[in-house]
């Protein structure tokens, strides 16, 4: 065997290698951000806006139904309520990042808010598909209402999101699971 065709021959079996490694890796959760705690640059409470005020999650993340991307909201969608609702409360305390919001807003510059889930980008997460089949915001975010501060709860590695199209989540969701389902 000539010297090409040996180094020609090599390349299959980098090949699987490769292909193990990016397999094993995306069951392992290694690279997860699960847990992670990021500081937004606003402190957005999402139990008072949840709870209290009753808003849905697609108030603020609009285009979650409807794209592939559930987009961050936008200063002009906070700004809808907090034009009038200021930075201080009736009883003169104040509403946390309220001030700073208001001063993107002056400045006409959009929230440079912080990405906290995001799946690879090898990775297709239409997120229209899944709302649109009755899959919950918490079943992949966490109870996000009682989260002073939104952390990643789950892995969102492709083990866990197989188990969900396995139907071993709960509630249980069924949907292919052919490596085409995700990666196109």
């Amino acid at each position: 065997m000539t010297t090409t065709m040996r180094k020609w021959a090599a390349i299959p079996g980098l090949l699987a290698l490769a292909a193990a490694a990016v397999v094993l890796s995306a069951y392992s959760g290694a690279s997860s951000d699960e847990g992670r705690d990021i500081e937004q640059p606003l402190p957005f409470p999402h139990p008072v806006h949840v709870k209290t005020l009753a808003m849905n999650c697609m108030y603020c993340h609009f285009a979650a139904g409807k794209s592939p991307d559930p987009g961050l909201p936008a200063v002009a969608t906070c700004m809808g309520c907090h034009i009038t609702v200021g930075p201080k409360k009736p009883d003169g305390s104040a509403r946390p990042g309220v001030a700073t919001l208001q001063e993107f807003w002056k400045k006409g510059q959009p929230i440079p808010w912080v990405r906290i889930h995001k799946v690879p980008d090898y990775v297709q997460f239409p997120h229209m598909r899944h709302v649109n089949a009755g899959v919950s915001c918490q079943t992949c975010h966490g109870q996000v209402q009682d989260m002073q501060r939104v952390t990643q709860v789950a892995s969102l590695n492709m083990g866990w999101c197989v188990q969900c199209h396995l139907g071993e989540s709960n509630p249980p969701f069924k949907a292919r699971y052919d490596c085409s389902t995700c990666h196109y």
